[in-house]
């Protein structure tokens, strides 16, 4: 018997993926990731230190900051669209799919500053790009139950 094939999660699975991701994503970045952040910029107003290694270390701790929550986004997607499509997603494909979303989010805030749209801006975009990448991916082969 060979490998059995499941295809990836449908749209609406994975945009409730993504949305769960995104807010859990905030969520994090938010309670426990900021005041990481805070004590770095603090670190930085009162050392005596030269400004600029002072200055590296806030740029880095917002690396961090930045980093940890796209990562945590990407598999908080992957976990829960999985769950709500009943299929396979690779962690590299709800990062990618994390990463464009993002990208599209800066573009479209920078692009329409002063356009109306709707919702709530231009966030809605992201999470719709984050989910067509996440239900376009290709079928997984699965280990067959021998």
């Amino acid at each position: 018997m060979g490998p059995s094939y499941r295809s990836s999660p449908g749209f609406f699975a994975a945009l409730g993926g993504a949305l769960v991701g995104y807010v859990a994503g905030a969520c994090l970045a938010l309670l426990f990731l900021w005041p990481f952040a805070l004590a770095s910029s603090t670190a930085l107003a009162l050392g005596t230190g030269d400004w600029y290694q002072g200055l590296g270390r806030l740029a880095l701790a917002g690396l961090i900051l930045v980093g940890t929550q796209v990562a945590a986004t990407a598999w908080v997607t992957q976990h829960v669209s999985a769950l709500l499509g009943d299929a396979r997603v690779r962690f590299r494909r709800a990062l990618g799919a994390v990463l464009l979303g993002h990208v599209m989010n800066i573009l479209v805030g920078s692009a329409a500053a002063d356009a109306a749209l709707p919702v709530v801006g231009g966030a809605w975009v992201g999470l719709v790009v984050a989910a067509l990448v996440v239900s376009s991916g290709r079928s997984d082969p699965l280990a067959s139950a021998a």
